[in-house]
């Protein structure tokens, strides 16, 4: 069956134009063909599809230079064979650059057949070859996609992980920690009623348990969310996890050169997990005890590097891990960086350790001048602000006489707050006056009574103990904290110590700390401690 084919010939001479067509013909073409010899004709038979033009090189009006350029200009691939009487060999070769497929003389025009087979054919495979590249790019684009759609469900998945941690961490100690608390305050006021064996024995064994459960709450909340990255940002996240990591035998040096990393919530709670994940890596891999983590920043980026002089590993594992191996927490360390517009960078070498960078794009917030109440107040806590006219949940008692400790308390759990009333209704020269369930009722109260004493939880709604504790130290220098709280992480300890806090007692004791520790507080501002007052 003859191959159909449309053809244009620009041709003047009307007999050279039916020897091609008969040469056509007579190499198998099923021939649909127009003959025309100007300009103006090419462009209105530009519009219609043709599979080869046929072009005398001169023509009266018209030549093949031209009908090349014409090509050109419309962006055309339409293959291109100049049949002349004469050309010469330079200025044929010109013509082949110019865009034309091939060219035959016309005394030798029974070349024609096969020459044109053959610059069809190439034109197929030009198409085929266009055709396989845009379905290649068409699928690159669209793996381009789904990565960054598998990447995005990657940090999703991880946030989505930290943020149910986080939740399940606020419950334990919302709850758990502080039922574990109450019962071992009440068990340890039970003790000196109970004078005889086996009872007393028991009492021991039961507090033994108390203690061992509030400390295994701690830890469990710890390795959920830590509460050093809740509270106190990035920073002291990272300090946290040099100590934390000291039970896995690891020595870490942290280097942080600001105190506030100003990260989303989102990118904080990635980058924490990732550098914990690195330094486990080192713990498990590295053979060494010793690591650091260092954290810069300039005007765009955040740096943080991650190093130890282990072992090290071949650098093209990290590239092509193979089906359960552990180079696939650096992949996702990876994606988590490419999710938030960052990169990461490792460079490992058998024998000569590892370090590993991950760079993010970053911006330090401006920091606003602060407010005569807000002088000295840490930086990186998180602050809320209430109607001062609310008075909603505050409790307070007439004022006791001023040879009393007059105290008030700030904890948002009633149960604590009574088991640490009980506690203080023991002692003949303490005296609640009044009790508050945040840190803004704290401030509030704070003014109102100008109690001797303050004991502030640290973690509190609406406006945290550090700042509230900042707040009284900048307003009411005379006024004595003592920070309280189910954790005793050094970072929180030294964030109310940094705030004004002059004591801090665990929850977990103190029954038997919280009478000397508001004591030494008060010696420390130069008050009459609490033993002269009894």
């Amino acid at each position: 069956m003859a191959e159909p084919l449309r053809v244009l010939l620009l041709e003047d001479l009307d007999t050279d134009a039916e020897l091609m067509v008969r040469e056509l013909k007579r190499a198998g073409f099923d021939l649909v063909w127009d003959q025309i010899e100007t300009e103006a004709a090419l462009l209105q038979c530009l519009d219609r599809p043709y599979d080869l033009i046929l072009s005398d090189n001169t023509m009266p009006s018209f030549d093949a230079l031209k009908a090349l350029t014409c090509l050109r200009q419309r962006n055309l691939d339409i293959p291109f064979v100049i049949v002349s009487g004469s050309i010469g060999e330079e200025q044929a070769v010109a013509l082949l650059h110019h865009g034309a497929a091939d060219y035959i003389m016309k005394d030798r025009i029974e070349r024609l057949g096969p020459v044109v087979g053959q610059v069809l054919e190439k034109k197929r495979l030009r198409d085929d070859n266009r055709a396989a590249h845009a379905a290649l790019q068409a699928k690159k684009e669209e793996l381009i996609r789904s990565q960054e759609r598998l990447r995005a469900f990657a940090s999703d998945l991880t946030l989505t992980e930290q943020r149910e941690r986080r939740k399940l961490a606020g419950d334990l100690h919302d709850y758990l920690a502080q039922l574990l608390v109450a019962g071992r305050m009440k068990l340890r006021q039970a003790v000196p009623c109970v004078s005889k064996e086996p009872g007393t024995t028991l009492l021991a064994e039961l507090d033994q348990i108390f203690d061992e459960s509030l400390r295994y709450t701690r830890t469990l909340i710890a390795d959920l969310a830590p509460p050093s990255l809740q509270e106190f940002g990035l920073s002291h996240a990272f300090h946290w996890l040099s100590e934390h990591m000291r039970t896995h035998g690891l020595t870490v040096d942290v280097q942080v050169g600001s105190d506030c990393i100003n990260l989303p919530d989102d990118q904080a709670i990635l980058v924490f997990q990732s550098v914990r994940e690195l330094l486990l890596n080192i713990v498990k891999h590295a053979e060494t005890n010793r690591a650091s983590v260092t954290v810069n920043t300039s005007p765009t980026e955040l740096h943080i590097k991650v190093t130890d002089s282990g072992n090290g590993f071949d650098h093209a594992a990290v590239a092509a891990p193979e089906p359960g191996s552990s180079r696939f927490g650096l992949f996702s360390i990876d994606e988590r960086m490419r999710a938030m517009g960052g990169r990461f960078e490792i460079n490992s070498t058998p024998g000569r350790g590892t370090r590993a960078s991950m760079i993010l794009p970053y911006w330090p917030a401006s920091v606003p001048e602060l407010s005569k109440s807000d002088k000295g107040k840490p930086s990186g806590f998180k602050t809320s602000t209430v109607d001062p006219d609310r008075r909603s949940g505050l409790t307070t008692q007439p004022l006791p006489e001023q040879s009393m400790v007059r105290v008030l308390l700030v904890d948002d759990h009633v149960m604590v707050r009574r088991g640490i009333m009980s506690l203080l209704d023991g002692h003949e020269n303490l005296q609640v006056v009044g009790e508050a369930s945040d840190g803004q009722q704290a401030v509030e109260l704070t003014a109102e009574l100008r109690p001797d004493v303050v004991l502030m939880d640290v973690n509190l709604p609406v406006m945290d103990g550090v700042t509230a504790t900042s707040r009284i130290h900048q307003d009411y220098p005379e006024t004595v904290t003592v920070g309280l709280s189910v954790h005793d992480d050094r970072q929180i300890i030294d964030a109310m110590t940094k705030a004004g806090a002059a004591a801090f007692v665990s929850k977990g004791s103190m029954t038997e700390e919280l009478y000397e520790a508001i004591s030494r507080a008060l010696l420390s501002k130069g008050k009459m401690p609490l033993s002269s007052r009894v």
